[in-house]
């Protein structure tokens, strides 16, 4: 190998280790920043719930100082607009979570992911057998949109994969709240709440290793490349 071909090697490794080090260190930073939601998101859920008509004066543009509030509300049940979000499984069995839009006294509504249902093909569900008493005290948490489409175009129940109530809006005749009202453990209720998703760390510590990982090997692996041809001759 000529002397200009092993400095080639070697900058290249350099170039690779400081781009894979610049990699671990935004994980880091990802990290750090996971821990922090997360901590803002305990402290939120061990509030005592609060009204959720006085909350929602105080909403923001995106809702983040909403998300994971624990709320109380009251109204009641509207059964024929209610939605369906699909494929979603709970201990290991096909499911779909069911989602009703609880008329306030005000007139508008708010929706409640009233729980998890069965549901073999995780579409299809008796939503007729899954009725309660229509005036109801909820108790649960306001989760933000995570955005979502509708699979079915026309007609009720709409389906969805994700429960964005902003593009549900058009569909009610009377105006809907753009929030999420997730109901927690609930007397009398025909099934399971929805669990609030775990809080964890997620992958980002483990990619920052793997990524600095990479970098010790791409900077020692050209320093040992060029070496091996310097003492095979490969530089004469």
């Amino acid at each position: 190998m000529a002397p200009v071909s092993r400095f080639a090697v070697l900058v290249l490794g350099v170039l690779a280790a400081a781009v894979c080090t610049r990699l671990g260190f935004w994980q880091l930073d990802r990290l750090g920043q996971r821990r922090a939601l997360n901590v803002r998101i305990a402290a939120r859920l061990a509030e005592p719930p609060v009204d959720l008509t006085a909350l929602a004066t105080s909403a923001g543009p995106a809702g983040e100082d909403l998300d994971y509030r624990r709320v109380r509300v009251a109204g009641r049940f509207d059964f024929e607009r209610e939605v369906i979000v699909v494929a979603r499984t709970l201990r290991g069995v096909p499911g779909v979570h069911v989602v009703t839009p609880l008329l306030l006294p005000d007139g508008d509504a708010v929706l409640v992911e009233r729980g998890w249902a069965p549901s073999p093909d995780s579409r299809s569900v008796d939503l007729a057998g899954l009725r309660e008493p229509p005036d109801a005290d909820v108790t649960g948490v306001l989760l933000v949109s995570r955005g979502g489409g509708a699979t079915a175009a026309e007609g009720w129940p709409v389906r969805v994969r994700a429960v964005d109530p902003g593009s549900l809006v058009p569909r009610y005749p009377y105006r809907l709240l753009p929030l999420l009202v997730r109901r927690g453990e609930s007397a009398g209720a025909p099934f399971p709440p929805v669990p609030l998703p775990e809080l964890t760390a997620g992958p980002h510590l483990s990619y920052a290793v793997q990524w600095f990982a990479f970098g010790v090997i791409a900077l020692v692996g050209s320093v040992v490349l060029v070496t091996r041809t310097v003492k095979d001759g490969g530089g004469r």
